[in-house]
């Protein structure tokens, strides 16, 4: 009986050591074009974007797991070392996602996505009283959500992309048309 409780101890030693501590912070996609804030204890991982905060609660050993409160798909989250974890969804094929943590404060925060997002609600609303430029306004909501949950990197990589798409749509491509969405210095590098 004694050998039996003693093996029995080791493996549930061995199971708990198996368990990988992640590391709380800014965590970002590979391509830089997300960045969130987890916060880890043992047994839950709080996953903190700008406009919503989910908890994951442990299911086994690395795995985390979250279902969405309104339309019920389960979210899971590994966490692969104590720096990155992959994001997926279980019986989903190509579903993972992986993310490092960042090595500063690269995340948009709270008021950043506020003023961001009011900003492109501001055009969204443009593109239904203007609708001979809807395209135009549908390209500024775009830099503008954009900006409210991007890190710079990221940010940066999309703007540019979408001011190379408003220059082929509109006249004057010397100044952009939405200064507030998209900065001068990056309407002005794209070519």
């Amino acid at each position: 009986m004694r050998t039996f409780l003693f093996i029995l101890f080791i493996c549930a030693l061995g199971s708990a050591q198996a368990q990988i501590k992640l590391t709380s912070g800014q965590y970002t996609t590979e391509d830089g074009y997300y960045t969130v804030t987890i916060n880890f204890d043992q047994n839950s991982l709080t996953l903190i974007e700008p406009n919503r905060t989910s908890v994951y609660t442990r299911v086994e050993g690395n795995v985390f797991r979250f279902i969405h409160p309104t339309n019920k798909i389960d979210y899971r989250i590994e966490v692969m070392d104590p720096s990155t974890i992959q994001t997926f969804k279980p019986g989903v094929n190509n579903s993972r996602y992986t993310i490092r943590l960042s090595k500063g404060d690269a995340t948009a925060n709270n008021e950043q996505f506020k003023t961001y997002f009011a900003m492109a609600e501001r055009y969204k609303a443009k593109m239904i009283s203007d609708k001979k430029d809807a395209q135009l306004w549908s390209f500024c909501a775009a830099a503008a959500m954009a900006r409210s949950s991007m890190n710079d990197e990221g940010f940066n990589d999309y703007a540019n992309k979408i001011s190379l798409s408003i220059k082929q749509i509109i006249i004057n491509k010397a100044k952009c048309p939405c200064e507030d969405a998209i900065p001068t210095e990056i309407w002005n590098k794209a070519n």
